[in-house]
């Protein structure tokens, strides 16, 4: 049917129930749970069954619909699940079609499906804080005073790295006398030199 440009049985299957609601009027939960059974008497009849898989789609389409298409089994269809599902059975474990039935449904009911994990919510995630940029940074430490320090001298040594300004090492007013010493000093004449003619001669008055 496929090669024909058709659609896949399984994605007709698809397409048809994801119609169900506007199919509702024309067909009804009755009607699906019938196209429902034909699918797992299909699966019944075919060959490589096991009980784990039959336990699977049992659980998947409910007890009732399973058991009804079980049921509805002849007498050599039965027998033939049964032999499926355990090579070596008796004949008188399935002499008749309940017997076989009987046989095939103590088999699924031996199996343990594994318990579906439920999903745990974590819930919302809690919210950072954000960061303050206007945190101060933290106080320096304090150096410890030596040990010959007197707490007046430690007190003046705070204050003065807290303001270097407040006490000058050097004043305007030196300043200005060393300046002024120097601009007096410069601008004195030099002495003349020791060989001129000017030293050991008297001097003349006309």
């Amino acid at each position: 049917m496929t090669e024909l440009g058709g659609v896949p049985g399984a994605d007709a299957l698809r397409a048809l129930l994801g119609l169900q609601a506007e199919l509702s009027g024309a067909v009804t939960d009755k009607e699906w749970s019938a196209a429902a059974g034909m699918i797992v008497k299909k699966l019944l009849l075919s060959a490589g069954q096991t009980p784990e898989s039959l336990a699977v789609i049992k659980a998947a389409v409910g007890e009732e619909i399973f058991t009804a298409q079980l049921k509805s089994l002849t007498h050599h269809q039965a027998r033939q699940l049964a032999r499926r599902l355990e090579k070596r059975v008796p004949d008188f474990e399935v002499s008749t079609a309940s017997a076989a039935v009987a046989h095939a449904r103590k088999l699924l009911a031996a199996v343990k499906l594994p318990e579906p994990r439920e999903e745990i919510d974590p819930g919302p995630r809690p919210l950072l804080d954000p960061v303050s940029r206007d945190v101060p940074p933290p106080p320096a430490e304090k150096e410890p005073a030596p040990e010959n320090e007197t707490p007046e001298e430690a007190d003046a040594e705070a204050e003065e790295k807290k303001d270097p300004w407040s006490k000058p090492s050097v004043s305007l007013s030196d300043e200005a006398e060393t300046e002024k010493e120097t601009t007096d000093t410069d601008s004195s004449p030099p002495p003349p030199p020791a060989g001129s003619s000017y030293f050991g001669r008297r001097s003349f008055r006309t």
